[in-house]
């Protein structure tokens, strides 16, 4: 079985038979069958020569040779322009490839025999395509490229609207299999880092497969869609015409941001509370000016009190406080000594629930000095929690 690829290197899996042509400069590479788990394999050639049949015959492993040339080839520049052996050495070695620069001189030297690739006689030598040679492409990942459509499908999934992820399917695939054939630090690194959420890490709401990707094709496209949505607490099911601005992901819950009908505030729509979506024809309506990064930054998604900032004054533990020393609140924060183990944090503030919610989260490390407003709300909260637990709140300074 042999399959044409128009110059495409598949991925090889073991116990799979993989063959394919390599067509370019009147060369035949056959491929057959991976031998076992390891994913070693002989190659065989049919070419002009010699030469390269022997740089690429035997037992070879795809990451060790095959890969190497293909991401060689790949930094080689067309004459009069040039690369030199040592130039190409730190290139193969930074993309996490085990060379020496008497390999890739050997390498050159016998592709050279077959490929349209010149060298000069400078030191060290200097290296170019043919000015006259046909153009050649090589669709292949080395495992830096690998590294990044790896983190992108597992990261970034949930953001991608799903005609990109499925134009990305074959890229994902071939990330994973450049990845697994590689022993290198490059190809560990997904199994060295991880991103944490502060505080206590729910679980993501069920959504149905067919309104995520409706919705996002529509905001692809920016065309209207017609919605069935329910509240939350809500027992009835309602239909809404929507103009898709955005998608925000917070935490695990994916927001839509969106006006509706002909009305142009500014809505959040969960959603996992999506019943079904409808792409219409008509093109959506976006408010003039709007931009969601400036909308996120006037605190929507904090859920605001007002759209006021305020001078926001709080005696921490020095303990509670020890973080906005790296992390400030604001640009102009202010951090005063105020009595044995206690400090003063003064900053202007976005005035949110979220900011109250956290305050709250410091339990008796913090309190709320002003404005007086701020302090007497939070005062009303802690006396109900008081009560909430049998006691009787202390009296308020």
């Amino acid at each position: 079985m042999i399959a044409q690829c128009n110059g495409s290197i598949p991925a090889i899996n073991s116990h799979i038979l993989t063959c394919w042509i390599l067509t370019s400069y009147h060369y035949f590479a056959i491929v057959i069958e991976a031998i076992d788990h390891r994913q070693y394999m002989f190659a065989s050639l049919i070419c002009r020569r010699d030469s390269f049949c022997r740089l690429l015959y035997g037992p070879i492993s795809m990451s060790n040779t095959l890969s190497r040339v293909m991401a060689m080839l790949r930094h080689i520049p067309r004459h009069p322009r040039k690369i030199d052996t040592n130039t190409l050495l730190h290139r193969l070695e930074t993309a996490g490839y085990d060379i020496s620069l008497r390999s890739i001189q050997r390498d050159l030297n016998d592709l050279s025999s077959t490929l349209p690739l010149v060298a000069d006689n400078g030191r060290p030598q200097g290296w170019s395509w043919q000015a006259d040679a046909d153009p050649f492409h090589l669709p292949f990942l080395d495992p830096q490229a690998a590294l990044t459509f790896h983190l992108v499908e597992r990261h970034l999934n949930s953001l991608l609207p799903e005609s990109t992820l499925n134009y990305l399917s074959p890229w994902f695939r071939t990330a994973t299999a450049v990845l697994e054939a590689n022993d290198h630090g490059v190809t560990r690194w997904p199994d060295k880092v991880r991103v944490l959420p502060r505080g206590l890490r729910l679980q993501s709401p069920p959504i149905d497969p067919c309104v995520h990707a409706t919705l996002y094709d529509a905001l692809l496209q920016e065309r209207q869609v017609t919605i069935r949505y329910q509240q939350r607490q809500a027992t009835e099911v309602k239909e809404y015409l929507v103009h898709p601005l955005g998608v925000v992901t917070r935490d695990t819950v994916i927001y839509l941001v969106c006006t509706m009908w002909d009305f142009t505030d500014v809505r959040q729509l969960a959603l996992h509370r999506m019943k079904s979506a409808t792409i219409q024809e008509e093109a959506c309506r976006r408010p003039e000016g709007f931009c969601l990064d400036a909308y996120i930054a006037g605190g929507a998604f904090g859920y605001p009190e007002s759209s006021d900032t305020i001078h926001l004054e709080a005696r921490f533990t020095s303990a509670a406080a020890a973080h906005l020393f790296e992390c400030p609140l604001a640009d102009d924060q202010r951090i005063v000594p105020d009595g044995a183990g206690a400090v003063r944090v003064s900053a202007t503030v976005l005035d949110t629930k979220e900011l109250r919610w956290w305050l709250l989260g410091f339990g008796d490390q913090v309190t709320v000095m002003g404005p007086a407003r701020l302090r007497e709300r939070m005062r009303d909260i802690v006396a109900g929690m008081a009560s909430g637990y049998g006691l009787a709140p202390a009296s308020a300074a």
